[in-house]
Order: C-alpha cells, then sequence, then structure tokens
C-alpha cells in the first residue's frame, strides 16, 4: 500500500503520531519532538545541517487553530475572489459582443472561436512552467504578479482596433491566467491536511460558479451605467472595470498570500505558527523542498500511470458539466422567453456552489475521494442516460409537454450540477498522491491544463448548437465520460490500495511510513 515517507528532517526515533480532527473542521496533532529544518539556502533548498527542535508549544492544539484561521481569513478569501476575477475576465469576451463590440471592429463568429482558441493556447503552454516557477520563487509575490498582469492585459483589451490585437491579447490572457489556478492548489496542498483541503479547494473553485452566476448581472449593470460615459461604449467600460478588478485583488494579495511553510518570511504568521505548520507538513508525510527538478521529478509525474490516469478522470469530470453550460440554450430552444432562459443560469450556478462546499465537506469528513467522485459520477450518469433515452425516442412531446420539461431538463440538470466539484475534488487527491513539492507542482499542471483542454475540443462536436434542445450526442457522450469516470476512479484507489507503481518520496523514517499507509488509498 501507498506509504510515502515523512519529508526530510524528520525524527529519526520511529515514533508514531496520531492524528484527530476538532469537531470544527481544525485538525490537531500530538507529536512532541520533530526537529525542525529552518535554514534555507535558497528558496525552495533547504540546508540539511542546520537544524533546531520545535518548541513542544508549537504543537499547541490552540496555535494550530490560530494558523488555519488566518489561512482561511487571508489566503482562502483571497484566493476565492481571484478565481472569481478570473473566471469573470475569462468569460466577458462573450458579454462584449452582446454589447456591440463585434459591431464596432467588424467582427464576426470565426473571430470570436479563435479568440477562445488563442486562449487556451496560452493557458496551456505556462500551465506546466507556471507551477514550476511557484516553487523556485515565493508564491506571495508570483501569484498577485500574474493576477495584476491578466487584469492589465483585460484592460488593454478595451482599445483593440482589429481581431489581429485582440487574438494577441487573449493569447496573453490565457498565459498570464495559467499558473494561477493549479498554483493556488499546489499552495493549498502545502499548508492545509488532509482532513482540511477537501472543503477549502472545493470553496475555492466555487468563484467560478458564483462569477458564471452573476457574470452577467455585472456586465449587464456596467452597460447600463457606464455606456457612452467619457465618450466609450459599454464593452469597453466592461474590459477596464473587470480588469482594474483584478489588478486591486493582485495588490492585495502581496499582503494577503503566504509563502510556502518552510520559509518564514510569511510577515502575519508568529514563529509558533510557522513551526506549527511545518510540523503539520511532516505530519502529513509530505516532503517540502528537494535540490532540484531532475529526472525522478520527470520519471514520478509521466512514467507512473497516476497522473495519466488522473488527466482522463479529470477531462471526464469536466466533460460532464458541459450540460449546464448549454443550459439557457436549452431553455431557449424549448420554448422558454429568452430572458427567462438567461437568468435561470443563475440559481443553477448558486445551486452548483453551495453543493460543491457541501461535497468538499462530505469528503473531508469521511477522509475520502476515490468513493465520492465515483458514487456522484454514477449518478450523473444515469441522469444522462435518462436525459439521452428520452429525447431520442419522444422528441415531440419534448417540445411540447411543460411538466416533462420541467421534470427532466430542469432538474435533470440541476442534479447533474451536484456533481460540478468533481474536477476540484480530483486535483485534491493529485495533492494527496503526490508528496514531494516538485512532482506534486508538475503533475497539478499537468492535469489541469490536458483536462481543460481536452473537454473544449471534444465538446465542439459534441454539444453543436444546432443539435439544441435535444443535444443527443453530448448526452450521449456524457453518460460515456460519467461511467468511465467511475471505472477510472476505483481502477486508481485499487492500484492504490496493492501499492502498484505508487508515486515514491525520498526515505526517511520507515516508522512513520507504516503509521501512514492506508492515508492515500482513499
Amino acid at each position: 500500500m501507498y506509504s510515502p515517507s515523512n519529508a526530510s528532517g524528520s525524527s529519526g526515533s520511529g515514533s508514531r503520531r496520531r492524528r484527530s480532527s476538532s469537531s470544527d473542521g481544525y485538525g490537531t496533532e500530538t507529536a512532541m519532538t520533530t526537529p525542525l529544518v529552518t535554514n534555507t539556502t535558497s528558496y525552495g533548498a533547504i540546508n540539511n545541517k542546520q537544524s533546531e527542535t520545535l518548541d513542544t508549544t508549537a504543537n499547541d492544539p490552540i496555535i494550530e487553530k490560530q494558523l488555519v484561521r488566518k489561512l482561511d481569513k487571508r489566503m482562502l478569501i483571497w484566493a476565492f475572489l481571484a478565481c472569481f476575477a478570473k473566471k469573470l475576465d475569462r468569460n466577458n469576451l462573450q458579454n462584449a459582443f452582446t454589447m456591440g463590440m463585434d459591431i464596432d471592429l467588424g467582427l464576426n463568429s470565426s473571430v470570436y472561436n479563435w479568440s477562445l482558441t488563442m486562449f487556451f493556447i496560452g493557458y496551456i503552454v505556462l500551465q506546466i512552467p507556471g507551477n514550476i516557477i511557484i516553487t523556485k520563487f515565493k508564491p506571495r509575490l508570483v501569484l498577485p504578479t500574474f493576477v495584476i498582469i491578466w487584469g492589465t492585459v483585460v484592460c488593454f483589451m478595451a482599445f483593440v482596433r482589429d481581431y489581429k490585437e485582440l487574438w494577441m491579447l487573449r493569447f496573453c490572457l490565457g498565459l498570464a491566467e495559467a499558473p494561477f489556478y493549479p498554483g493556488m492548489v499546489f499552495l493549498f496542498g502545502s499548508w492545509y491536511k488532509k482532513s482540511e483541503l477537501g472543503k477549502r479547494i472545493a470553496f475555492f473553485s466555487t468563484g467560478n460558479e458564483i462569477s458564471a452566476a452573476a457574470g452577467g448581472l455585472i456586465a449587464g449593470t456596467i452597460y447600463d451605467r457606464m455606456h457612452g460615459a467619457a465618450g466609450l461604449p459599454g464593452w469597453k467600460w466592461l474590459f477596464i472595470i473587470e480588469g482594474l478588478i483584478a489588478v486591486a485583488l493582485g495588490i492585495i494579495g502581496y499582503i494577503l498570500l503566504p509563502n510556502l511553510p518552510h520559509d518564514n518570511n510569511t510577515g502575519w504568521l508568529t514563529k509558533q505558527e510557522r513551526e506549527n505548520a511545518i510540523l503539520r507538513t511532516q505530519q502529513q508525510s509530505k516532503q517540502v523542498t528537494l535540490d532540484s527538478y531532475n529526472w525522478s521529478t520527470v520519471k514520478s509525474v509521466f512514467a507512473t500511470p497516476y497522473s495519466w490516469l488522473l488527466m482522463v478522470n479529470s477531462s471526464c469530470l469536466i466533460f460532464c458539466t458541459y450540460l449546464q453550460l448549454n443550459f439557457a440554450i436549452v431553455l431557449r430552444d424549448t420554448g422558454f422567453p429568452v430572458s427567462f432562459s438567461n437568468y435561470m443560469q443563475t440559481p443553477l450556478f448558486i445551486f452548483a456552489a453551495i453543493s460543491a462546499v457541501c461535497i468538499g465537506w462530505s469528503s473531508d469528513k469521511k477522509d475520502d475521494r476515490a468513493f465520492h467522485i465515483a458514487g456522484l459520477q454514477t449518478w450523473v450518469g444515469v441522469w444522462y442516460l435518462l436525459l439521452f433515452l428520452f429525447t431520442t425516442k419522444i422528441t415531440v412531446t419534448y417540445r411540447s409537454d411543460p411538466i416533462i420539461v420541467l421534470f427532466l431538463v430542469i432538474i435533470g440538470t440541476y442534479a447533474i450540477a451536484v456533481a460540478s466539484s468533481l474536477p476540484a475534488l480530483c486535483l485534491t487527491w493529485t495533492n494527496e498522491i503526490y508528496k514531494d513539492q516538485y512532482t506534486r507542482a508538475v503533475a497539478i499542471a499537468f492535469i489541469n491544463a490536458i483536462s481543460n483542454l481536452a473537454p473544449s475540443l471534444l465538446g465542439i462536436k459534441a454539444w453543436l448548437v444546432t443539435d439544441s434542445p435535444e443535444f443527443w450526442l453530448g448526452k450521449l457522450s456524457g453518460v460515456c465520460a460519467a461511467f468511465a469516470s467511475v471505472i477510472i476512479t476505483l481502477s486508481i484507489w485499487f492500484m492504490l490500495r496493492i501499492d502498484f507503481m505508487a508515486p515514491k518520496t525520498n526515505s526517511a523514517d520507515d516508522g512513520d511510513n507504516d503509521d501512514q499507509q492506508d492515508d492515500i488509498q482513499r
């Protein structure tokens, strides 16, 4: 079974450490004499010759609660708001077109589609390099800087004169946004324990759903209030205002974000809280640092089946969310008014966000990732199958009977939206499978990059607007993706259980390895 070793510098005594969770969700630990590495020769490299013994008060549960609350109030809240701004800036091109950008610049639908493609090209290019940068330099400086850059790029989009400039800026936007999401997932995994991680990554990721729910309302408000102000059309104000939101958040991020636990330059942490953070990392058997990227890093990620299976699994999970992305089109083409169809997206995405937090909390509470993913994907697959069979066999009733539409389209879409948090849960699981910081950073970036690209390419053919409202191919593909995800998830769980080619870390304390051997299977 999977039994990664303790981080460099852990105790050689072989003493066992037991974990428990308090009722408020903040974990407590009982280890007392773990040596703490404090001297760093450079950011991301530890001098193992110099160390000191932890002050026993650093293991105080009160200090641990203070640490986690500080992380929640600063890092978690900032990450959620930045995720909200990221999705807002990525998707505001559609709102700009509806405000008249296409008419003012003489752009057509082909230009719009290529603008989306240019974003994803940039997004894929910088995923892995971006996460490597975060392990080499201070995350407190790197991540907010990228937020400021993408906000600046969005502001510049207000002044494009033709499609070439638009494509160039969309490519730059993809580059700037690429390191943020995998970088934050990596940083969360460096600070939070397994019992805390799932619900927090889920909450952070709900910034996407809340942005989708509020994006249209924000765009409409900007257009109503700012169109014509200073002689600028509403779509230009949209880019300027939403870009400045990101710039402001980036500046705030320099204050609120921490560095990695072994770095003592996070000013809002006390010495005891920093020591407690390192102790928590060691107790999770996570290696904080390695000397450098080398062949073993690449081999740990790409020469074992886990990164590939997790990538395919995450792609299936994201593909299964496409019905809710087309929900307004389905309602419109079923016969509902256009305004009603658009407004109905807001409660759907709010419901998806609430469900995501609940599922993340349950996953942490039950100490499980695999069966939450497999169980929910079975639920999703059944609903996709029902909708597929319905839309291919009684199409006339589908268009004419509002009762059937209500229960099998609206309720079916809400039922499937329950599982919208699963891509984030899959990355949470990745955080736990890969223990040392470099392989973890590369694996998260690789999985996030490909699993965003692959469903987008497949969705172009599977979710054709001309197939609306039936979307029979999209729903059939959803059935296949959901049940494929179930099989892949259970396969990963089983391989970890039998320790088949499991990612390894440098050996340190065999006693602690035995104590941790069942931790990752779940």
